[in-house]
């Protein structure tokens, strides 16, 4: 096996411990603190995404990436297969889009990044759940209770874990032709 498919398969590896972790948080830290109407949602998969869209130049791969990873995220926490699937990589093209813009992956730019995801997502998801008829939650409830909350802990979640995820992504897309 050459290193560029061992990176490749390193990166669905580190998605998917993301995915289970998604699921590990919120089962173990915030079933004590979703309570009083707040809803938080982690979204350590989406954070890993995002670094990796930043780094990999290949769309095709992206999109693959995108379509997997939401579908199996739809099938296993949502049920509703089609949000994360239509969202996920439609989010990844849009980075991938706009990347060149960016001058240099620092902090400020990830984490920008990274809010601005997030949001797209959850309120996509919130849209489409609406359109769907599966919420009867409005706008500012949908706002105070879950995006906000979602967005303070997910950018808390960032700043603890940026210099590790930055690190391993970036060593999980370098190529270097001498290795075998």
């Amino acid at each position: 096996m050459n290193i560029k498919t061992r990176k490749v398969v390193g990166q669905v590896f580190f998605l998917l411990i993301a995915f289970y972790l998604d699921g590990l948080m919120k089962w173990a830290f915030l079933n004590n603190m979703n309570h009083g109407g707040f809803n938080v949602l982690p979204q350590l998969m989406l954070m890993l995404i995002v670094m990796l869209t930043m780094r990999i130049d290949d769309r095709r791969h992206l999109i693959i990436l995108g379509i997997v990873f939401g579908l199996l995220y739809d099938s296993y926490y949502y049920g509703i297969i089609g949000l994360y699937t239509v969202l996920l990589p439609l989010l990844m093209i849009g980075i991938d889009h706009f990347k060149f813009l960016l001058l240099k992956n620092n902090m400020g730019y990830d984490l920008s990044i990274y809010f601005l995801s997030l949001t797209f997502l959850q309120s996509g998801i919130y849209l489409l759940e609406r359109l769907l008829q599966q919420t009867s939650t409005d706008v500012l409830d949908f706002i105070t209770y879950t995006l906000g909350p979602t967005l303070l802990w997910n950018v808390v979640v960032f700043f603890i874990f940026y210099i590790p995820l930055a690190n391993l992504s970036s060593w999980m897309v370098k190529y270097r032709r001498d290795s075998k």
